[in-house]
């Protein structure tokens, strides 16, 4: 997810509004923004059509979540929506809930680090109530069962905010709430 220096992932709206209105997924920092491949791999799976959805509203979508789903059963683009899985050796890279029509990559494809893959959306079904990318390193390229084939990762070299203040970090791992530069 994308936000600004003062960890707002709003553009030109607040959370107050996100919480007690709707609010359009243009309005988010992370909406639209290019995914890159993180390292040098052929595609072995991509998805892309699947509609976004472009209104926010989050108690409308949250209550949809706990009554409605998702429901982690295959095929994969029904929680990750549009997704590309990439085949970099022994790991497998997945980037999901890509941006309708936006997707670049096909099975097939060498992609190196750096290489357009797609833009962020708000496709399949997520608990993130924004446009957001999810990204996961994985020891097969079947995303199922759900959380079971996970590799631990670290960035060659990122921006990391540590005391309202941004530094250079390499090889260090991450810790969820991090907010990084890459």
């Amino acid at each position: 997810m994308a936000v600004d220096g003062e960890k707002s992932p709003y553009n030109g709206t607040s959370l107050f509004r996100h919480i007690v209105s709707t609010i359009t997924v243009e309005s988010t920092l992370a909406w639209n923004q290019l995914v890159l491949a993180v390292m040098e791999g052929t595609v072995v799976a991509a998805s892309d059509g699947l509609p976004d959805r472009d209104q926010l509203c989050m108690v409308k979508d949250l209550a949809r979540l706990t009554c409605f789903g998702p429901k982690p059963v295959p095929p994969f683009s029904a929680l990750g929506g549009n997704y590309v899985i990439l085949n970099c050796g022994e790991i497998f890279p997945l980037y999901a809930h890509l941006l309708n029509g936006s997707v670049l990559a096909r099975p097939g494809d060498i992609v190196r680090p750096g290489d357009v893959l797609g833009r962020v959306g708000n496709s399949g079904a997520s608990l993130h109530p924004h446009p957001h990318l999810y990204f996961q390193v994985m020891a097969t390229p079947d995303p199922f069962p759900l959380f079971k084939n996970l590799v631990l990762f670290v960035l060659n070299t990122a921006q990391k905010r540590r005391a309202g203040a941004w530094q250079t970090v390499c090889q260090e791992p991450l810790s969820n709430g991090d907010h990084l530069v890459l």
